[in-house]
C-alpha cells in the first residue's frame, strides 16, 4: 500500500524511510497511511479489514507513543518528522 494514493504526500521511498525512522509496525503504518488520505475510523476499518475498535486502539497507541492528542496532531507530527529529516539531509523540496 502506498501513502495517499489519491493525493500523494510522500513518495514511496520517502514513506519507507519515514516508517523506519518512526519505527512503525506494518499495521500502524497502514493506519497512518489511511489518515493521510483523510479517512474516518470506519473507512480505515473497511480498507484494512479490521474492526473500528481495533482502528481506535491503533490510534490511541500512536497518540500515546508520540505524545499527541488526536489524529490531526498525529499527521502533523509525522509530517514534522519528515520535514526535520529532509532538512537534515539537505533536501530541496521542503523549505
Amino acid at each position: 500500500m502506498e501513502v495517499a494514493t489519491e493525493a500523494r504526500v510522500f513518495t514511496y521511498g520517502e514513506w519507507l524511510q519515514l516508517k523506519a525512522v518512526l519505527a512503525l509496525s506494518p499495521r500502524q503504518a497502514e493506519v497512518v497511511e489511511q489518515l493521510f488520505l483523510g479517512h474516518s475510523d470506519k473507512q480505515i476499518a473497511r480498507a484494512l479489514r479490521m474492526s473500528v475498535p481495533t482502528v481506535r486502539t491503533h490510534l490511541c497507541r500512536l497518540f500515546a507513543r508520540f505524545g499527541v492528542e488526536d489524529r490531526c496532531e498525529l499527521v502533523v507530527h509525522v509530517f514534522a518528522c519528515f520535514k526535520r529529516r529532509c532538512q537534515a539531509e539537505g533536501c530541496t523540496h521542503i523549505q
